[in-house]
């Protein structure tokens, strides 16, 4: 944002720069010097010279001097223009007298200063003549100039430059303050439980190889998968673990990333060698079946619209103990087809055949049928995501889910970023290590795994 700023004011200053026709400048400068008159001593005549210096500064722009230097230079302008042309200063202490010509045309300011060089000093004593003492004429003496310089004093490339560099860098920073002050989304985890009003259960950093738009299982030995791994703990110890058989994932808006958590979550709790259940139930917007690649496109629409049997729209995870329901596709409306007698019937027949059945919901705030399958699970968990979300979003989320009776688990925190020594710490520890065996961390849940055979036979049944 700094170097946006800076280039582009930059370029503001090099445009006015380029836009800004040169003006060209001529200096000429004058000793003043007042001889000793009659009767005035040498200090007399200096203190002279010093109080008649101011005047000849102003003397020299007045309407009369202006007119006949003007003529003699030969410059075809007004005399209001020579006007604005001319300024001069006096300077008491050294007596130096220093008048500047400035024109758009350098041959005309280089003639103004040489006329004034030439027919100043006699204009001056034609008008002091009159009634001063014999040999009392002011001697202004040329000491300098008329200058004649082929580089415009205006526009200053360098101080425009210069100035657009500064400006660019406090507008930049300025930016960048404002920013961060107008900036309410949840980007400390210090204060994530009381920003948000929700319990902090686990948080997930941010993981490049996992799409956004669609949910995908992490790898293994990944600090995003150990999150996962995390979270299932977290909630294995909770002094409700035993009633957790029906887990909803859901986030305040879209885009916050409940998807990826709770298919990460399922597969988590796969690896410990439960049989899990994930039921997509956002059927507006299905995601699982595109970003698995899944051959069958049929789910949980099909099961409520068409009265298609439980275990027909039932898919195989990436994990042995993992199962997943997909939306399908829906022709009806989704709040009409997730009615809370049809999604319990659908919830009844899954938890008989699986340990555990984590659902992903649409986001609570846009949609009403995700409250509903939300009031129908043994707990809720809500994610928000790190830089996106904001807590009065999640908070009007969390409040939609206590109208519903829901209960709410706590809050996940998506896609943290990382420093690279920690991301590179832990892929160190881990470089050349295997999978683990998904049998190594039992007790997650309470419910003990069934054999795979018997899985099939309930779903079987169903």
């Amino acid at each position: 944002m700094i170097l946006i700023s800076v280039l582009l004011c930059t370029g503001i200053a090099g445009a006015v720069t380029a836009a800004t026709v040169p003006v060209y400048q001529s200096t000429v400068r004058f000793y003043v010097f007042a001889p000793t008159a009659e009767g005035q001593t040498a200090l007399q005549a200096d203190e002279l010279a010093r109080l008649r210096i101011i005047g000849y500064a102003t003397l020299l722009t007045s309407e009369k001097i202006v007119e006949q230097i003007s003529k003699a230079s030969g410059v075809e302008e007004s005399v209001e223009t020579v006007t604005d042309m001319i300024s001069a200063n006096g300077d008491a202490d050294t007596l130096i007298l220093t008048a500047n010509v400035r024109s758009e045309d350098q041959d005309e300011a280089t003639a103004l200063a040489s006329s004034i060089a030439t027919n100043f000093n006699r204009l001056v004593n034609d008008l002091e003549g009159a009634g001063s003492p014999e040999g009392a004429e002011t001697v202004l003496n040329v000491v300098a100039g008329p200058t004649q310089d082929d580089n415009p004093v205006s526009p200053s490339e360098m101080l425009n430059y210069g100035l657009g560099i500064l400006v660019g860098l406090a507008l930049g920073v300025g930016l960048i303050i404002l920013r961060s002050r107008a900036d309410n989304t949840l980007r400390s985890i210090d204060n994530l439980e009381e920003a948000s009003g929700l319990q902090l259960l686990a948080t997930v950093p941010a993981d490049r190889k996992v799409d956004r738009g669609s949910p995908g299982v992490s790898v293994r030995n990944s600090l995003q998968f150990e999150a996962f791994r995390n979270l299932r703990t977290n909630l294995h110890f909770r002094s409700d673990a035993d009633s957790l058989r029906v887990i909803a994932v859901t986030s305040a808006t879209v885009g916050e990333g409940a998807s990826t958590v709770a298919f990460n979550l399922a597969a988590a709790c796969a690896e410990a060698g439960y049989r899990t259940l994930l039921i997509e139930t956002d059927i507006r917007n299905p995601q699982l079946a595109p970003g698995l690649g899944s051959v069958h496109k049929d789910g949980l629409a099909e099961v409520l619209q068409h009265g298609r049997e439980f275990g027909s729209v039932i898919n195989s995870g990436p994990y042995e103990q993992l199962s997943i329901m997909c939306a399908g596709t829906a022709s009806g409306r989704a709040s009409e087809l997730l009615n809370a007698a049809a999604v319990e019937a659908v919830l009844r027949k899954a938890k008989e055949a699986y340990d555990l059945v984590v659902l992903d919901t649409a986001p609570l705030l846009p949609f009403a049928d995700s409250r509903t399958v939300a009031a129908l699970s043994d707990g809720v968990i809500v994610v928000a995501r790190y830089g996106y979300s904001t807590p009065n979003g999640v908070r009007a989320g969390a409040e939609t889910l206590e109208l519903v009776g829901a209960k709410v688990l706590g809050i996940v925190l998506n896609a943290v970023p990382l420093p690279k020594r920690i991301r590179a710490r832990f892929s160190s520890e881990h470089e050349g290590h295997t999978d683990a065996d998904p049998t190594e961390d039992p007790g997650t849940f309470p419910t003990e795994p069934e054999s795979k055979e018997k899985r099939g036979q309930h779903v079987e049944s169903q």
